[in-house]
């Protein structure tokens, strides 16, 4: 099977559900990632954009990131890992995005944290409307820390070039 082809994100189609799929390389939160995202959003809430500020007034004593950054970092932490299980979407596939059927933030992720995401795969079927859906159990960890910063179920949905992507 080609590297590129949608024949290799059919070996999803294989797995049983709960297969761990992997776990992402540890990624530091800068501070400057966090003020490009407040810019980029127009939301430059002192709790994560001053960090003498927030050492000041919040309680966690220090800027944090946004939960939307820590949820917008799973495409790169999933380019990761699906890129070392060799399922790529290439030429003939894309991947889409698809949604969430649940999203939660138990913990904030300090300025300076490291995190990485951990995928198992959730459920995977072949669309009536054409494509694979595929659904990833997602756990964003930081480091030194046992609560997550993230938990989520997240959907995918894989066509080639030959299919036309629907809702299905």
């Amino acid at each position: 099977m080609s590297k590129s082809s949608v024949g290799n994100i059919t070996s999803l189609l294989e797995m049983p559900s709960g297969t761990e799929l992997g776990i992402s390389p540890w990624h530091k939160v800068t501070q400057e990632d966090i003020n490009a995202f407040a810019k980029l959003t127009r939301d430059e809430d002192p709790y994560h954009t001053e960090p003498e500020w927030a050492r000041a007034h919040s309680p966690l004593g220090s800027t944090i990131s946004f939960g939307f950054l820590t949820l917008s970092m799973l495409t790169y932490f999933s380019h990761q890992v699906f890129d070392r299980l060799g399922i790529r979407p290439g030429s003939d596939t894309q991947m889409f995005n698809f949604g969430f059927n649940r999203v939660r933030l138990p913990e904030p992720v300090p300025a300076g944290a490291d995190i990485r995401g951990r995928f198992s795969l959730a459920g995977s079927k072949v669309r009536k409307a054409g494509g694979i859906e595929l659904t990833f159990d997602v756990v964003v960890e930081i480091k030194g820390n046992d609560r997550p910063a993230l938990v989520a179920e997240w959907l995918g949905v894989a066509v080639s070039s030959a299919e036309n992507l629907q809702t299905s």
